[in-house]
């Protein structure tokens, strides 16, 4: 039995960049804006992750391989949705990365 609600459209004709839409969270959230009738970017810096959750859904998931820190990867990537699906009404920053907090180690150790 499938604990996710049934698709309802609800996103239907949205236009949704999801940044670290290649694994983990951003991939689900990717995968269930496309079910819901988004047109989804995924945004990832992990060119193999991102390629493979968007050929899941090569209708209306294209991969953008980008890097959130850099301006110019921004540029590129909202280029490629307009030219690609014509506008972008949602942003989904889901990219992130996490390490130790230096401070927290100090008081750990």
């Amino acid at each position: 039995m499938s604990t996710q609600p049934a698709p309802t459209q609800r996103l239907a004709g949205k236009v949704a960049i999801i940044t670290g839409g290649g694994s983990g969270f951003g991939a689900s959230i990717s995968q269930r804006f496309a079910v819901e009738g988004a047109r989804v970017i995924v945004a990832d810096l992990n060119a193999e992750g991102g390629q493979k959750v968007a050929s899941s859904n090569a209708e209306v998931m294209h991969f953008v391989q980008m890097d959130v820190s850099k301006a110019e990867d921004w540029e590129k990537c909202l280029k490629q949705t307009v030219d690609k699906f014509g506008r972008v009404d949602v942003v989904v920053n889901n990219a992130g990365t996490s390490y130790r907090n230096k401070v927290c180690s100090l008081l750990l150790d």
